[in-house]
């Protein structure tokens, strides 16, 4: 599967999706992060996730709609939840991670922020299903 950079160190593929499976209600992905790679933010409006870290570690900073903020921090065979309506930013650790993510439901827009990646998973569905 292709891979979306989030930021430099870290990107992810999206194995599992509306546009390549017509997957409605899940969407699935492996993130790979370097030991330094920079943060990554997203605001989590619409969904649900959740993180099954394979290898390393991972450190997120959440933080809701008045501002406040936690930690949370998950290492190789953890579980992370991450609810809709945080906002979330991925942080460095200093060793590289790789972890499994779910999401849902899947959005009909695609992966709103980056559409020639949408356009790639739409490719990759009509070049395996002979255009169904």
């Amino acid at each position: 599967m292709p891979r979306l950079q989030f930021n430099t160190g870290i990107e992810t593929n999206i194995f599992l999706s509306r546009e390549r499976d017509d997957a409605r209600y899940f969407r699935h992905g492996y993130c790979y992060g370097e030991p330094d790679h920079l943060p990554y933010h997203w605001d989590q409006k619409d969904f649900d996730e959740t993180h099954f870290v394979l290898k390393g570690k991972i450190h997120l900073v959440v933080e809701d709609a008045a501002g406040r903020s936690i930690v949370l921090e998950a290492v190789e065979g953890e579980h992370i939840y991450l609810p809709a309506g945080y906002a979330y930013t991925l942080e460095a650790t200093g060793v590289a991670y790789t972890f499994f993510w779910t999401s849902g439901p899947s959005p009909k827009v695609g992966v709103a922020d980056a559409a020639d990646y949408s356009r790639e998973l739409r490719a990759l569905r009509i070049s395996e299903t002979g255009g169904l």
